[in-house]
């Protein structure tokens, strides 16, 4: 069962792929996992994955066309439909299941090489409740690709909007929509948790570091490109990983 303050985007799906997913930040965000998944060789074909809260399915496409076989759930019934669209026109096989986070071991059973959570834990009333079942999925020796909203970059974001009284709250506007995430989280916590839970962490990147927090104006005077480039080095570097808008965390699990 899924808890009922858990965010379901049934009514922002089209939305999504609109406003996110076809920007340039979308694109980066793209951009950086597959890095991640390149630079550490992460084994993908005819690897079995699971996509948990996968919505639209943007990464687990690019996973299935180098040979990755994706199982994927999520609680948003149009979302679904959106991924099985993709995958369709992609001629590409994909296994969906309607189901939330908390109900993943019985739309699918077993475990899995390569275990994807993108975007998911931020909007869940009780997140760090999540990780066990995450990791639960994971067989011994394979990967979690876990992507969280930053609570660095999210208070860092609203410090240089001005809202120097209340950093770690969400914008009111925003949270009225729907549009901002419940729970920003501590990648030092994550991580903590994570370790306790048998993974080592392989790759810590912040995602969008450069690109947040420089004015329209200097990234249409570079060029998308130069702040592209940017923003993949320091997302490696300390400290502006911690100021990225999301942690992407690439971790394995001891064998």
């Amino acid at each position: 069962m899924t808890d009922t303050s858990d965010r379901n985007f049934d009514d922002l799906a089209t939305r999504f792929s609109r406003t996110i997913y076809a920007t340039p930040r979308g694109q980066l965000r793209l951009m950086a996992l597959q890095q991640d998944f390149q630079d550490l060789a992460v084994p993908l074909n005819a690897s079995q994955v699971l996509d948990i809260g996968g919505g639209q399915g943007q990464f687990s496409l690019w996973l299935a066309r180098q040979g990755g076989n994706i199982s994927l759930c999520d609680i948003s019934r149009e979302m679904l439909t959106l991924a099985e669209d993709q995958f369709a026109a992609a001629e590409l096989p994909l296994s969906t299941e309607l189901a939330p986070l908390q109900s993943v071991s019985e739309a699918f059973p077993g475990e899995f090489d390569i275990v994807v959570n993108h975007a998911v834990l931020e909007w869940l009333e009780k997140p760090m409740e999540a990780l066990p079942l995450l990791t639960a999925k994971v067989r011994p020796g394979g990967y979690l690709s876990l992507m969280f909203y930053n609570l660095h970059g999210h208070q860092w974001r609203q410090l240089m909007n001005g809202r120097t009284h209340a950093p770690a709250s969400a914008n009111p506007r925003l949270r009225k929509e729907g549009n901002a995430p419940q729970h920003p989280l501590d990648p030092d916590e994550i991580e903590q948790s994570l370790r306790d839970l048998g993974f080592e962490l392989l790759r810590w990147r912040g995602i969008r570091c450069i690109h947040d927090h420089m004015h329209q104006k200097i990234r249409d005077r570079i060029g998308q490109d130069a702040v592209n480039r940017a923003d993949l080095e320091a997302g490696l570097q300390e400290p502006y990983r911690r100021l990225g808008r999301y942690v992407h965390f690439l971790l394995r699990k001891s064998r």
